[in-house]
């Protein structure tokens, strides 16, 4: 029992940090001010600054700190920032609580890969990392269908009023509920998880894979508007980019089992990166339905995979810290990506952004064939 509420809880908190990081993309449009894409993408940036400023210092409090009241403040930020956004519709005002509100999300993953690494034994520990990384296609796939409907039934301001209540609601169940870690007394040195060579590997292959993914995740829908110019078909098609995820992550934990987490990240980003290159090239409502099935279902082996590779690199004591130093760079993709992704669009077409991110994504191979595990099944 202990064990399936650490799972649901930072599966649901999980969920949340990026149902809230992907929120603007779809209600941009439907934004009173009508905001540019230069504002738009702006506005993109500021929430990854905050959040990767916030990495390195959450990483190492999770290894020195109560997990739990961590997790709650991050939750209350969460809230507090949601709030101010929906009720202050000011460009400045959305800067400010952008950044912010990135820099509340940004304890969530640290944090939670901590709790997981520290209640789940190496056995266990992929399986319990792919039910706790359904949350990440879980939250596109509702961020698809949840966010329009609320903008288009009620105001747009309701898609920040729904994530503060669920934010404070899953703050308090995780201040009551989640088990106060005994930690390690012993000093983590920063300095060891920076020597590890298998963390300069995974952080660097991330950065690039991730870049690949924060690009489509924060522009597809404004592409798919100006394609198939129905906001529902558009959010449908958003959608199907994480729908396959769900089963695909269930899936991963047995596949890292039994590829070992090398071997799962080589096969799996080479075939995500094929369906992207696809992707780039067509404007068939129904190939594209498709292919952004095939897209989920490979991008999202690659997050439980992620996240059991950096608890191993740390081990049950480091793992706060190797995870805040990996994340730190994975989600730096997103302010590269939010100022590269419209100099492309901008001076070329979506088609070349499209293909640019997919040899990116290529590249990022190099760097996971490096990496060197001792364990069998990795």
């Amino acid at each position: 029992m202990k064990g399936k509420r650490v799972i649901f809880l930072s599966a649901s908190s999980f969920f949340l940090s990026y149902f809230s990081r992907v929120a603007w993309s779809i209600v941009a449009p439907l934004f009173t001010l009508k905001t540019t894409t230069t504002e738009d993408s702006i506005i993109f940036a500021l929430f990854f600054l905050g959040y990767i400023l916030i990495q390195i210092p959450s990483g190492t409090l999770a290894d020195r700190i109560s997990a739990n009241r961590l997790l709650f403040l991050s939750l209350l930020g969460v809230a507090v920032t949601s709030f101010v956004s929906a009720t202050f519709p000011l460009i400045t005002v959305e800067y400010l609580a952008s950044f912010l509100m990135g820099f509340s999300a940004g304890w969530i993953y640290p944090i939670t890969v901590k709790l997981l690494s520290t209640s789940f034994d190496d056995k266990d520990l992929p399986i319990a990392m792919s039910i706790y990384s359904i949350a990440w296609p879980l939250s596109i796939v509702a961020s698809g269908i949840v966010i329009p409907f609320l903008a288009l039934t009620f105001s747009w301001e309701f898609s920040f009023y729904f994530i503060s209540v669920f934010s404070i609601i899953l703050g308090i169940l995780a201040l009551v509920f989640l088990p106060s870690l005994k930690l390690s007394k012993s000093i983590i040195k920063f300095k060891d998880v920076i020597r590890d060579k298998n963390s300069i590997y995974i952080s660097i292959g991330g950065f690039l894979f991730y870049l690949t993914y924060w690009v489509l995740v924060l522009y597809l829908y404004k592409y798919l508007l100006g394609v198939v110019r129905n906001e529902y078909v558009a959010g449908i098609i958003y959608s199907l980019t994480a729908l396959t995820g769900i089963f695909s992550t269930i899936l991963a934990g047995y596949i890292i089992k039994s590829l070992g987490v090398k071997r799962t990240f080589l096969l799996f980003i080479s075939l995500y990166s094929f369906s992207l290159l696809i992707f780039s090239f067509t404007k068939n409502v129904m190939v594209m339905g498709i292919d952004a099935l095939a897209l989920g279902f490979f991008r999202f082996i690659i997050t439980p995979t992620s996240s059991t590779a950096v608890a191993v690199i740390g081990g049950k004591e480091r793992s706060g810290s190797v995870t805040g130093f990996a994340n730190f760079f994975w989600q730096s993709s997103g302010i590269v990506g939010s100022i590269i992704a419209p100099l492309l669009i901008n001076l070329f077409t979506y088609t070349y952004l499209w293909t640019f991110v997919s040899v990116l994504s290529f590249l990022s191979l190099i760097f996971y064939y490096k990496l060197k595990f001792m364990r069998d099944y990795l």
